[in-house]
Formats: structure tokens, sequence, C-alpha cells
């Protein structure tokens, strides 16, 4: 991490040794530090990871199962920290975690391969992932020197450079050495001066004192800080903005899903005249046979009948009326409703579909998953349009015109047929006295009964018109309060849709806002890093 970057520049230098198993890691740690501790032998030794550091007193700390700490009283340990590996062939999954671990925070890796099979693959495999992820500083050790011919080392070297420019456009320098002679030569072995001459450790020797200088030291550690903060950082940078471009597609998708939802509704609202025109031909339906009955029931006697009955005749038209209103209207009405509820219906699975198919795992996992409760908004709807039909389906207005006109045509009549009877009277009184009289009383009456026929007539044709235009006002205005419910129904089930959904919008939005902040901060970072480069870079020691 970056914070573990901060601590490691004031700890002293990092060297990681890796390499395959018998390529002679153990060995080459034992003569530069002049002493045999790190075991060697035929069967492979290194079987954890192995962290070397300074101490006054020599002991060992088992950190895990994997890694140790050893504490050496050598001063080459008082500026460097070493770090010896199990071979990269028979790495598990745990040493080749912390070998990885321990790679990034190095400053300088030595990749220790064998004269006897410099060739291996999986050295080949770390290396690159030393190399061109980290961009570390790499020294290649060509161990047990002293058992190739000189000749034969020149090959390998070669074969090295040119293998190492091909797989990673560099090439490391290159130390040819023996080993077991340099820590003959170390331990006061006989002809100590002449096998440390031909082990050639005093070249590699040199590089790490070179290394070791203050100033070289001081600039390899910032240069490998930087070099790691800055793979980190980009790291860190290409998750985050790959994050973020799938936040802006589901921000995009977001959109379409809103889209669609709008779409969906304004596709409903269309539909409304078509489920409720069932209830309108319906209503039309009622009007008619309303008129028919008044035209079989409305007769001359029947509209004479006004004069004394008007009250109880208009409350039979009107229960009767009212009894096939609803008797027509409900099922179409029902209907109706059980199509919205069709349609409202299949939106939810179009929905479920476009969230799990399009938004990415942590978006879906807010997505709502329980459907909104569509028998109760079903039967909430039918309840308030039964209402409707109760309140509206007879109405006070269609009673109260008609109360007008059955009252006039009782007021009317009465005239005619007071007359009428008054002359029928006075006819029966004059025969019995007068014959002139009699004439005069009867055209009188016949006169009266003409006039009433005219009056019935004209009354019941107006009864007739004043109900059909009566039915067709209240034909509309149910038909557009039934539709007013239905599109007020369809705003609510929306409204829950996108109450559901809100838990997806407020995560979008809150990843947004997060994230934004964390590019933001990378692209600061990045510039000063950028701007730290001549410095850092300029800093290598010549």
């Amino acid at each position: 991490t970056l914070h573990a970057l901060l601590i490691d520049i004031r700890q002293p230098l990092l060297f990681v040794v890796v390499g395959e198993v018998k390529a002679g890691k153990s060995s080459l740690l034992n003569a530069l530090f002049g002493r045999e501790f790190a075991k060697t032998g035929v069967l492979p030794a290194t079987d954890r990871v192995c962290i070397f550091r300074y101490g006054e007193v020599e002991k060992t700390v088992d950190v895990s199962p994997q890694l140790i700490e050893r504490y050496l009283p050598i001063d080459f340990l008082r500026d460097f920290n070493v770090v010896d590996t199990p071979g990269t062939n028979t790495m598990v999954e745990e040493h080749q975690r912390i070998t990885e671990e321990f790679v990034p925070r190095a400053d300088l890796v030595f990749f220790v391969f064998s004269v006897v099979n410099p060739w291996t693959q999986s050295a080949w495999d770390l290396l690159a992932f030393v190399q061109k992820r980290w961009l570390k500083n790499i020294v290649f050790v060509l161990q047990q020197a002293d058992l190739r011919d000189p000749s034969e080392i020149a090959v390998i070297r070669r074969h090295l450079q040119d293998t190492a420019l091909q797989k990673l456009g560099t090439a490391p320098p290159i130390f040819a050495v023996s080993a077991r002679q340099a820590l003959l030569a170390r331990t006061g072995a006989p002809g100590a001066a002449s096998l440390e001459e031909k082990s050639q450790i005093v070249p590699l020797q040199e590089h790490i004192d070179l290394i070791m200088s203050d100033a070289s030291a001081h600039a390899l550690k910032l240069r490998s800080a930087w070099q790691t903060a800055q793979v980190v950082l980009q790291e860190i940078a290409s998750e985050v903005r790959e994050a973020f471009r799938t936040i802006r597609q589901d921000e995009e998708r977001f959109e379409r899903l809103m889209h669609f939802l709008q779409a969906r509704k304004e596709q409903t609202l269309r539909q409304v005249h078509g489920f409720v025109r069932g209830v309108e031909q319906a209503c039309r339906d009622c009007a008619v046979q309303g008129t028919s009955f008044l035209e079989s029931k409305l007769t001359f006697w029947t509209t004479v009948n006004m004069i004394w009955r008007r009250d109880y005749w208009q409350r039979d038209f009107q229960d009767e009326m009212e009894t096939k209103l609803r008797q027509i209207v409900q099922p179409q009405i029902e209907n109706a409703v059980q199509l919205l509820e069709t349609d409202l219906r299949g939106i939810w699975p179009q929905l479920q579909d476009m969230i799990e198919s399009h938004f990415a795992g942590d978006a879906k996992s807010q997505a709502p998953r329980t459907p909104p409760d569509f028998a109760r908004q079903r039967r909430e709807l039918l309840q308030s349009i039964q209402l409707t039909l109760a309140e509206r389906g007879g109405g006070n207005a269609i009673e109260e015109q008609m109360a007008v006109i059955f009252r006039e045509t009782s007021d009317r009549l009465r005239i005619p047929a007071g007359v009428a009877a008054a002359g029928g009277l006075v006819a029966l009184v004059a025969a019995m006295s007068s014959a002139a009289i009699a004439d005069v009383t009867g055209v009188l009456a016949a006169s009266a009964v003409i006039i009433g026929t005219f009056l019935a007539k004209r009354q019941r044709a107006k009864i007739l018109r004043v109900y059909a235009e009566q039915m067709e006002a209240k034909r509309s205005e149910l038909v557009l309060a039934i539709e007013n419910q239905i599109t007020h129904a369809i705003d609510l089930f929306y409204g829950e849709i996108n109450a559901a959904i809100q838990p997806l919008t407020a995560f979008c939005t809150a990843q947004r806002a997060h994230y934004q902040l964390l590019v933001d901060r990378i692209n600061e970072l990045d510039t000063t890093f950028e701007k730290l480069r001549p410095r850092v870079v300029g800093s290598r020691a010549d």
C-alpha cells in the first residue's frame, strides 16, 4: 500500500532474492554475508520466505507458517534487509502471495540462475511480473559459475541478455559468480585470495557497495518507492475508472429504464379510452333500452294518468333504469379494470428483465424484488368506480329533470281534462233540460279532449327527447369520471414503481459522487507524480 511505501522509505534498502530451486540462492547469501547461515544442501531447504534483518542478538521469529524473520549481528544487514524466497518452480499459493508482497517493496531484486539450467520458464514468468509490472531494479546473478567453462558462461550470458531484451525490453546487469568459492575465501580457506578472484564475487560486491553509498542508496530508495507508488496508483486508477465507467453505464441504463417506464405509462394512458369503450357502449345500450321502455310505457292514457300519479310512475321508471344501468354497465366496468390490470402486470417482468440483463451486480442488488400489490390496486379501483356508478349512474340531474317534465305534463293536462270533465257533466245536466245548451257544452268537452290529446302527445315526445339528452350527458359524465379514476390509478401504480426503484436511483447517485471524488484525487496524485519525475529519475547516481 502507499502507507507501507512511506514506512519503507525510512527502512534499510530491501533486497529480494528469487530463483528456482537449487539455483544457488542461499549459497549466494552466505557468500555475501561471509558466513554460512542460510541452509544449503542436496535437497531444497528454503521452504519458507525468510527475511534477514540486523540484530544485536541472533534470533529467529516465526511470523507465520510461511514466513520467518532472522536477526543477525552482521554489519552488512545494517544497510540492507534481505528476503530469501522458495524456488519459483516449487512455490505454493501462499508462498507466491508473500513473495509478490515483497517484490513491489523491493529496492533491488536479484534473479539467480544456475549455469546448469538457466532456461527455466518459471523464473522468467516471475521476472516478467517484477519488471513489467513493478519496474524494479533487477540484477541477474549467474550462479555456480565454477561448474562451467568461461566460454560456456559467455554463451549463457549472451543468451540471458537476448532473452531479457526480447521478454522485458531491457537487459539487466549480469554477474557470473561462484558463491561456493567466495564463501570459502571469506571464511579463511587456504588460497582465499585466489578463490575470491575465481569466484568473481568482487564485481557484484562493488555493484552492491555502489548502491549502498549514501547518495545512491537514498536515490534508489526514492526511485523504487516512486516507481512502486506509480504502479499502485495506476492499478487503483484503472479499477476506479473502470468502476466509474460502470457507474456511467448504469446511469445510462437507468435513464433508458426511466424512458421505458415513461413511454409505457404514456402507452397505458392512451389505452384508457379503449379500456372504457365497453362502459361507454353499455351506457348507450342502457339509454336505448330506457328510451324503448319509455316509448312502450308512455302511452296516451299513461301520460294522462300522470295527472293523478306522476310521482309513483316516475319512481317506478327511475328504479327500473338504475337497475338496468347497473346490470349492463357493471360487467363492462369489471372488464375494463381487468384489462388495465393485465396491462400493468406485464410491465413488472419487463422491468425485472431490463434490470437483470443490463445492470452490474452491485446496482442490481438495489433493484426491487417485490412487485406492486396488483390485487389491492385492482380492488381499490373497482370499489372507487362502483361508488361513482352508484352516485352518478342514476343521478339527481335526470331524476330532477324528469320530475320537472312529469310535473309539467301533469299541470298542462289537468286543465283540458278538467274542462272535458266539466263539459261532460254540464252536457249531461243540459241534456235533461235544454238541447241548445247540450250542443254548446258538448262542443266544449270535445274541444278539451282534442286539446288534451295534442298536449299529451307533445309532452310524451318532450319526455323522450329530454330523457335522451339527459342520458347522453350522463353517459359522457360517467365515462369521463371513470377515465379520470383509471388515470389516477395509473399514476398511483407508476408512483409505486418509481418508489420501488428509488434505492437504485439513490445507489447510482451515491456511487457517482463517491467515485468522482476518487477520480479527482487520482488525477491530483498523477499530476504530483509527474512533477516528481524529473527529480526522482534525475537522481540516479552515475
